[in-house]
């Protein structure tokens, strides 16, 4: 009968043990989720037309992730640069590009109106 009693107190036992390393291994990946690698980027434009892809606001990405950036004129303006956080853009001066995340961002499309003064010619 001893016997019959100890082999269930040991069960237990082993069950209180197995609950408690699950308990501890959640714990420990919940606190290696704090820095996830997650940024966010906000997207924003001036006057004169907008952010297609992947839109205007906040979002998160990965960290190392390519995102795409299309921007898009109204009629009457022009394109001129992307400005704020550039570090991760391929190509500030073009409409179409990529930012790769590395941390959280910041950037705006920036348009300007087309058909301001004419340049002068100094040989006529």
């Amino acid at each position: 009968m001893r016997t019959i009693l100890d082999s269930r107190k040991h069960r237990r036992e082993i069950r209180v043990a197995v609950f408690l390393i699950a308990v501890i291994l959640l714990a420990g990946m919940a606190g290696c989720n704090r820095d996830s690698g997650m940024y966010t980027l906000t997207i924003a434009s001036t006057a004169g037309g907008s952010v297609r892809t992947p839109g205007e606001g906040t979002f998160s990405y990965g960290n190392g992730t390519v995102v795409e950036l299309l921007a898009v004129p109204d009629d009457g303006y022009k394109f001129q640069a992307w400005t704020g956080d550039t570090d991760g853009v391929t190509d500030p001066a073009s409409a179409s590009t990529n930012i790769t995340i590395s941390g959280d961002c910041s950037i705006m499309a920036s348009f300007e109106e087309e058909g301001g003064p004419s340049p002068v010619n100094p040989l006529q």
